[in-house]
């Protein structure tokens, strides 16, 4: 019960949206969703990395709501907290921070074995099974090593045959580089880009940034923008 009553106060940023005006918060995610999952037919879009070009773009809330969305029709959706060096999502979630993602790397390094004692799970009646969270987890100082390591990438692995859905909120590419070795190992990644904050030389470089190394950029979503029946709207 407590575990409801929390996801009520703290995650409903959904419904939350919704009351606040008369735009369709729900069916516009859904909407993301949909073309998340028919961007490629041939080989389905099971993982994505969340970035964009600098903080405050509405990133790590555009990553929770497409954890929720996905929830409500995948039995197994985990979320990760990828910004390894401003860690968030815990605190968005209301969760511990005690251990989580750089405690599972760790642990996987040295045993090569998966494990769920790192992640927390979250239940809702809107929600087809569980949403599984990996929050970042005790602070190392080397994070690009951390996520470029061969263990990082042999551990997606694992986790892909875990879980239905996988959504990784990154750190802005824009700042540091963390986002790319990320994008690599996900099936795609979408690049959040705000009406208000971001300015359009640098989402093009960023992007440009991420196609150079490989990294494959399925789309963006437009945050912040007035829409004439609300004040999100999105672009995909």
């Amino acid at each position: 019960m407590a575990q409801k009553q929390k996801y009520r106060r703290t995650l409903n940023i959904l419904e939350k949206s919704k009351k606040q005006s008369q735009f369709d918060y729900t069916e516009v995610f859904r909407h993301i969703r949909t073309n998340i999952e028919f961007s490629n037919v041939d080989n389905p879009i099971k993982s994505i990395a969340i970035t964009s070009s600098q903080p405050g773009e509405a990133k790590s809330t555009t990553s929770m709501n497409l954890a929720f969305i996905f929830a409500a029709k995948y039995q197994k959706v985990l979320i990760i907290d990828c910004d390894l060096r401003k860690t968030m999502l815990h605190k968005y979630m209301k969760l511990s921070n005690s251990y989580g993602l750089t405690d599972a790397l760790i642990n996987y390094g040295k045993t090569h074995r998966f494990t769920d004692e790192y992640f927390q799970t979250y239940q809702h009646p809107s929600f087809s099974g569980l949403l599984y969270v990996l929050t970042a987890g005790i602070h190392v100082p080397n994070p690009s090593e951390l996520l470029s390591s061969d263990t990082f990438k042999e551990y997606m692995k694992v986790l892909k045959q875990n879980f239905d859905f996988i959504i990784i909120d990154c750190a802005p590419i824009g700042a540091i580089s963390d986002a790319i070795p990320v994008g690599n190992a996900v099936d795609g990644t979408i690049f959040v880009v705000s009406a208000k904050d971001t300015k359009r030389k640098d989402a093009a470089q960023c992007v440009d940034l991420l196609k150079r190394s490989n990294v494959n950029v399925i789309g963006s979503v437009l945050t912040k923008a007035d829409s004439g029946s609300g004040s999100y709207h999105y672009y995909y």
